[in-house]
């Protein structure tokens, strides 16, 4: 038989670095399909603020409806904000990402804002 010296050490080492890198990609998605979850959450909400009748209520409300079933218990500590202003709204989401990782803590946020719409009369124009 061949030499098996070494064996067991080379799969000692081997073995706990293929499964955090397994971790660190696993994670890595969960990161990103929470960014594309506080992005369309974002884009919802403005969308939802930015017309005639559109409030910050109605804007806040559109962007927690779609955290809520989209992200399960994926994102944590989720916060709206919304600003407004009489010709543009913003809306800014941010969010923690549970982790896989002990002492990691991911955050994603992102703000979607457009002009709000404006019911000019006509001889104001």
């Amino acid at each position: 038989m061949g030499c098996e010296r070494g064996e067991v050490t080379t799969a000692v080492l081997v073995v706990p670095l293929a499964m955090l890198l397994i971790l660190i990609v696993v994670q890595a998605a969960m990161v990103f399909h929470a960014q594309a979850i506080v992005d369309a959450s974002a884009q919802d909400g403005a969308q939802a603020g930015q017309g005639e009748s559109g409030t910050e209520a109605a804007a806040r409300s559109a962007a927690q409806s779609v955290i809520r079933p989209s992200a399960g218990n994926l994102l944590g500590d989720v916060k709206v904000s919304v600003q407004t202003r009489p010709s543009r709204l913003s809306v800014t989401v941010q969010a923690t990402v549970k982790s896989l990782i002990p002492g990691y803590t991911p955050a994603v946020s992102s703000t979607a804002a457009g002009p709000r719409e404006n019911f000019i009369v006509e001889n104001r124009r």
